[in-house]
């Protein structure tokens, strides 16, 4: 194991750990010499690496970069233990590659940056609406779920398979009176308020429960504002807006963005750094405007740790956000979409 990337596992695993721009800076000195797509990139994008100061002029790659076949990754790929992240995809559209040389790291961000944003403890009664590593092993949403599991709750449990709910574990836990987590993409909570609605069906869950969703809806004909998904978390779970959490992130990445309730700002752990840059001129914006999000990941070691997003933001300050949405103009993506 590489210095740089021993230090990065270490301060990500010791709570109250301080990250510097240098550590920015030298990651992206290190990728920039093992990463040969990246490195290209940067040469289009600058005269010279000495001009690179300050985290915020470290070049950032699209996350179409990942779908190219000079995929940034800093590594050679023909280790026999490369993991694979895919993004969603249409038949007809080419999805993303992340490789991932060890995912210790990746794991060391899921559970550390879930501790260091103060996000609820997992209750026993712990239900996932997402599919399993085994079902979905390319999946980052579902390995997270897994890393979790392992790291946090033993006794949570997967209760979508094959893009279906299955009501009787979720009503056997509802109705067991104990406190419940459930953790699944918007689409998959949408299915289970059809579901309730389908069979006249509510429940008031116990003090202490509560809810996190992740993705959207782009590429299906579902449109609802988080307003109106949360309103149906009250209708059909008793849960109020402050009972559920949003968490944001992508496969391109190796860390996580949480908010909770409504209007709250999106905020990350403290390897990560974002700047939201006007279209245009690709500068950064001042705070309270709106452009593309940017993030800036250290975790992301194996691969890039600039990333410019299509999704919109406004920007508050450097570790935190308000998510508008998805690019009307860009493609369809995201972790809900395969349900």
């Amino acid at each position: 194991m590489s210095s740089l990337l021993n230090q990065l596992l270490t301060m990500i695993s010791c709570p109250g750990s301080t990250f510097n721009e240098s550590d920015f800076l030298r990651l992206f000195i290190h990728q920039t010499e093992k990463n040969t797509a990246y490195s290209t990139y940067v040469d289009n994008c600058i005269e010279n690496l000495n001009d690179i100061a300050d985290w915020k002029d470290i070049p950032a790659i699209p996350t179409d970069a990942f779908k190219s076949s000079t995929n940034p990754t800093s590594f050679d790929l023909t280790d026999n233990n490369v993991t694979t992240f895919l993004t969603s995809g249409t038949t007809t559209e080419k999805r993303g590659s992340h490789y991932f040389r060890s995912t210790k790291l990746y794991e060391e961000s899921v559970i550390a940056g879930w501790r260091s944003l103060y996000i609820p403890e997992l209750h026993p009664d712990t239900l996932f609406l997402t599919s399993s590593a085994d079902e979905a092993p390319n999946s980052s949403l579902s390995h997270m779920m897994e890393t979790l599991k392992s790291r946090s709750c033993p006794t949570a449990r997967f209760i979508l398979s094959e893009g279906k709910i299955s009501m009787d574990l979720f009503t056997k836990a509802a109705d067991s009176q104990r406190p419940i987590s459930l953790i699944g993409t918007a689409l998959a909570f949408l299915q289970l308020f059809e579901n309730l609605a389908e069979s006249n069906e509510t429940f008031s869950l116990p003090d202490g429960s509560w809810a996190m969703e992740t993705g959207g809806y782009k590429g299906t004909d579902k449109s609802f504002t988080k307003e109106e998904l949360y309103r149906l978390f009250t209708q059909y779970l008793g849960l109020n807006e402050n009972d559920t959490w949003n968490e944001y992130s992508m496969t391109e990445l190796s860390s996580q963005f949480y908010t909770r309730g409504i209007g709250a700002p999106h905020k990350g752990p403290a390897w990560t750094l974002v700047k939201v840059i006007d279209p245009e001129t690709l500068q950064p914006v001042e705070p309270g405007e709106m452009g593309y999000l940017v993030i800036y990941d250290l975790a992301n070691y194996d691969s890039c740790l600039a990333i410019m997003t299509q999704d919109l933001a406004i920007y508050h300050d450097e570790r935190s956000f308000t998510l508008i949405g998805r690019d009307p103009s860009a493609l369809p993506r995201g972790c809900s979409r395969s349900l």
